[in-house]
């Protein structure tokens, strides 16, 4: 009874700080943000607004000017189906990575945003390569 009481508040909570405390995102030229919008186009964040741990990621995405498909698993139940078919249980954030035809999740905040960190920051040797090559 008094999760879906709190649950609202606290997601509406989260919202406004997120409004007021936005990250200073990464610059990037238009070229950049079209090439990794391809990268991350085989990339999946399910999470739902309310969750605390979601908003880490959403933050550092959101830092890292990238375009990541977000799925609200509060919102739709196909992507809780997903959930329950890879994981048993909904858990919030996971991401779902498909590369050369294979998935892998990474259902831990920190796995995630370093994830993230070591894939799409500007300042990674592993970055610049790829974009000089």
């Amino acid at each position: 009874m008094l999760k879906k009481i709190f649950s609202p508040l606290r997601a509406a909570f989260f919202n406004l700080i997120d409004s007021v405390h936005k990250p200073q995102p990464v610059q990037r030229s238009e070229q950049e943000i079209r090439r990794l919008a391809k990268e991350a186009s085989c990339i999946a964040l399910y999470d739902y607004k309310g969750c605390a741990a979601s908003r880490q990621a959403r933050r550092e995405i959101q830092r890292l000017n990238i375009d990541i498909e977000r799925r609200d698993i509060g919102k739709c139940s196909i992507h809780q189906d997903n959930l329950l078919a890879q994981f048993g249980e909904l858990k919030a954030p996971c991401l779902r990575i498909e590369e050369k035809g294979q998935v892998r999740w990474l259902d831990e905040p920190d796995d995630i945003v370093h994830f993230l960190h070591e894939r799409f920051d500007i300042q990674n040797d592993d970055l610049q390569q790829r974009k000089s090559a």
